[in-house]
This record gives structure tokens, sequence and C-alpha cells, in this order.
């Protein structure tokens, strides 16, 4: 089992604009629980990151805030980032409930090095980076590890029931034949240049409809401003 991580947070202050929060490098935070009151919370920013990288996101953290006597025992629920430099933005937090199975993503994390790649020049492709899991809390993994020594050969792949998991206690919410790992083989220099065409003449044919498109609108303009001046005429001869 995981050592439990400690995580400080304090009450936040929502007179306080979250930018300017940042600004002190604390992370607005979230607290969300069955039946208890929600929680406007202020983190550390260096604390945060050097807990989340032990726990992740499906370990127990032991979250304790200010004020209060005994820690809330909670996952890290959802983490946003900032898309411009990618620092962490805002974070929520889930209490848990003990004795009760819950539902929870747990990543996969590579091992060892392929000789299918290493010496045939093989490509390592993934298909899922993590898989869906129920368990009880104190049964919760940081991540399940996959040794891919073993894939020697090209086309070798890696599925859910290859996975070495206790499976008594963790139940695997995917289907068994889900492919995690494959190998696949190396690109020759045609498949490269055959690609490359592909690429170009989706390009071309793209700028050839949107001149298409545009030639049409043009056409459409004058036909009707053409119309418009028609019925002009007609009304002054009218007239």
């Amino acid at each position: 089992m995981n050592e439990i991580q400690t995580l400080n947070a304090v009450p936040r202050d929502l007179t306080k604009k979250a930018d300017g929060l940042r600004d002190e490098r604390k992370i607005p935070a979230e607290y969300y629980g069955k039946g208890k009151e929600n929680l406007h919370l202020a983190l550390d920013y260096q604390d945060f990151r050097k807990v989340f990288r032990e726990a992740g996101s499906s370990s127990i953290i032991n979250l304790k805030v200010e004020g209060e006597n005994e820690a809330r025992e909670v996952l890290v629920h959802q983490v946003d980032y900032n898309p411009l430099t990618d620092e962490f933005h805002h974070v929520d937090f889930l209490q848990i409930e003990r004795g009760k199975k819950m539902v929870t993503k747990v990543p996969i994390h590579l091992i060892g090095e392929s000789p299918a790649v290493k010496d045939l020049g093989g490509i390592l492709t993934t298909g899922k980076s993590e898989i869906e899991i129920k368990c009880l809390p104190r049964d919760l993994i940081k991540e399940i590890e996959v040794d891919i020594t073993e894939l020697k050969e090209i086309g070798e792949t890696v599925r859910v029931k290859d996975l070495t998991i206790d499976q008594e206690k963790h139940e695997i919410l995917e289907d068994e034949d889900t492919m995690l790992i494959a190998i696949i083989a190396p690109k020759t220099a045609e498949e490269v240049e055959e690609e490359l065409e592909e690429d170009v003449g989706e390009a071309v044919s793209e700028e050839v409809k949107q001149e298409g498109e545009e030639e049409k609108a043009v056409a459409q303009a004058s036909k009707e401003s053409d119309t418009e001046k028609k019925g002009g005429e007609k009304k002054e001869e009218k007239k």
C-alpha cells in the first residue's frame, strides 16, 4: 500500500480574486463530499506539486485544513491547467467513503525496454494510458506497471487481460481485449512518401474547394446585384 501523503490547505477568502491568489503562488481549490459542506480552499503551489507527483489522482491524500483537528481523506478528482503555461490552475478534491467501493482511473506505467523496438526498429504505440477500476479506498493503487521487455517481436501487444493485478481487490471496468500497447513495424521510405503525397493532395483539394466556394459566392452576389439593378430599371420605366 502506498504511503499516504499529507497536504495542507487554508480556507479561501472569496473576496480575493483567483488570479490574485495565483500571483502569490497559491492554487484555488474546492472540496466536495457526500453529505458534507463544500469548502473553498487555497493550496501552496509547491506543496501541491510535490504531493500530486507522489499520489497522483488514484491515491488517498490526507487533506489538513487549517483550523480543523482531523485530516480529511480525499482523492484529487480534477486538476485544471493554465493552457498557456501548463501550470496548475485549479484543483477539485473528493471525499472518500471508507468501506464503499469507488471507481477511479489508474495510469499505465511502462518499465524496461522492448527488444522489438531496440533491436528490430519497431514503433511502440499506446492505445490507452490509463484504465478504469473499481475497488475499496484502502486498495487504491497509484499505477499499474507493465514490463515491456517481454515484447520481443513486431506485432506483439499488451491487452487489458494481460495486466498483472489483484483482481480480487480490483475490478477492471474495461473490455479484456482492449489494446494498451502494440509494437508496429517501422515505416518504409515509400510509406512515408505516400503519406506526404496524401497530405499534400488533401491540402490542395481543400484549397480548390475553398476557391470554388469563393467563386460561387462572388457569382451569387453578382447575380443578386444584377437582379436588383434590373428591378430598379423596370421601376424607372413604369414612371
